[in-house]
């Protein structure tokens, strides 16, 4: 299975979300991380850590033709604000495109701008919202809207989100994966997060697979 991570807008934890998901689905198969982000996030965060690694390979996107064969899973991570022949490519070339949204009101401008694009490309499915730095209730307000306003306009969109926690800052600060940091409380509940996400993944990959859609 290929994923690729995609937004026209950065910082929405589009880095933070493909290490995540590829250290899930690294507990299911052989997965690999290939960096396409023009900063290199993905890789850095994963020579910063004591053990100067990830539990999972991280590769340039550039090996990608030599390399994607030797795993089940790929995780790509992009480039933020990619033209629109570099997004329809990445929409076409897998099996899931992931589109990280973080409920603000400027980033959810950029959701609208992605959503729009994968509109005039055709993309009718493959593709859903990941909810994500979402603030806890009562001030997930924003949240709500947005799930709402998605659901409305038939937009898929993933049942689990991702919280706003320290602890993500903390795990690319150690080079680290969120469940490796100390002396956080919401650590584990930062990772549970990812979990469920790759949970609803694989479940999903599985009916298709069946044949159910």
């Amino acid at each position: 299975m290929i994923i690729t991570l995609a937004s026209y807008k950065g910082g929405v934890g589009k880095t933070t979300s493909a290490i995540h998901l590829a250290a899930f689905l690294n507990t299911q198969a052989p997965t690999a991380l290939f960096d396409g982000d023009i900063i290199r996030a993905a890789s850095k965060w994963s020579k910063r850590g004591p053990g100067k690694g990830l539990p999972f390979d991280v590769h340039p996107i550039g090996q990608i033709g030599k390399k994607i064969r030797d795993y089940t899973h790929a995780v790509i991570d992009t480039e933020a604000n990619p033209s629109d022949d570099d997004f329809k490519e990445m929409a076409e070339g897998c099996d899931l495109l992931i589109i990280p949204a973080e409920p603000e009101t400027t980033a959810t401008d950029g959701l609208r701008y992605t959503l729009e694009a994968l509109i005039k490309g055709n993309k009718q499915d493959g593709f859903c919202v990941l909810l994500t730095r979402v603030l806890p209730p009562p001030r997930d307000i924003e949240a709500v809207k947005l799930r709402a306003e998605l659901e409305a306009n038939a937009f898929p969109v993933f049942r689990s989100q991702i919280p706003f926690l320290g602890a993500f800052h903390k795990a690319s600060a150690e080079g680290v994966l969120v469940s490796y940091v100390k002396h956080d409380k919401n650590a584990s509940r930062a990772w549970a997060s990812y979990e469920a996400v790759g949970k609803e993944i694989v479940k999903s990959q599985t009916r298709k697979e069946a044949g159910h859609g």
